[in-house]
């Protein structure tokens, strides 16, 4: 069966645990996954997409976003703190993500072996359409190759924040666009990186 394309309509962001700790520990460069990750709360945004955040806990020792992430972040967005790994055993995430009425997520955060792997396996398990923004991810395992190889085998469908934007606008025609996002084009313009200008990034599996 083909993998779906990945259609605005139905189309949810899951940042999960983006939190400094995190981002102390992490393996590798930070930067181009952080350039990444705010373009893609700043398109969440002027697409109006649907947003959900997690949090570990302790947020007094792991802390929120950082701040680049924070100056950011949508009105819209939703922001929860979570105990568990897989945030899909957290009731109220789980609500929210129930209450978006969204068929597909796509996930960025950390960790990927820990709770990015844990919780795309739980949004699989409740029947969502998956899809990994690999250089979206970080994680202090400099190997995670099995967390990618187990969400894979489950279903979960590999993207990069490029071919994500590319399959949401889906033409160079701005007319061709929905209406609303047209109307919030200016809005944004300074905000945005094309794609192809990011900073390299290295895949880690």
């Amino acid at each position: 069966m083909p993998a779906p394309q990945v259609e605005s309509s139905s189309l949810a962001i899951l940042l999960i645990d983006a939190q400094p700790l995190f981002w102390k520990q992490m393996h590798g460069p930070g930067e181009p996954v952080l350039v990444r990750l705010e373009q893609l709360l700043t398109i969440a945004e002027w697409f109006g997409l649907p947003l959900i955040a997690t949090f570990e806990h302790p947020v007094e020792i792991k802390g929120w976003l950082p701040e680049s992430l924070e100056r950011i972040f949508p009105p819209h967005g939703q922001r929860f703190v979570k105990r568990t790994f897989n945030c899909c055993e957290e009731p109220a995430i789980r609500h929210a993500l129930e209450q978006l009425r969204a068929k597909q997520v796509a996930i960025s955060g950390a960790e990927t072996d820990v709770c990015v792997l844990q919780s795309a396996l739980g949004l699989r398990k409740m029947g969502y359409e998956v899809f990994l923004l690999e250089d979206c991810l970080f994680t202090s395992e400099p190997h995670p190759g099995p967390a990618f190889d187990r969400m894979y085998q489950a279903g979960v469908i590999p993207c990069t924040y490029k071919m994500l934007y590319y399959e949401l606008t889906r033409t160079v025609d701005e007319g061709g666009w929905p209406r609303e996002w047209q109307a919030r084009r200016s809005e944004y313009a300074a905000r945005i990186i094309v794609p192809e200008e990011l900073p390299p990034w290295e895949p880690t599996r």
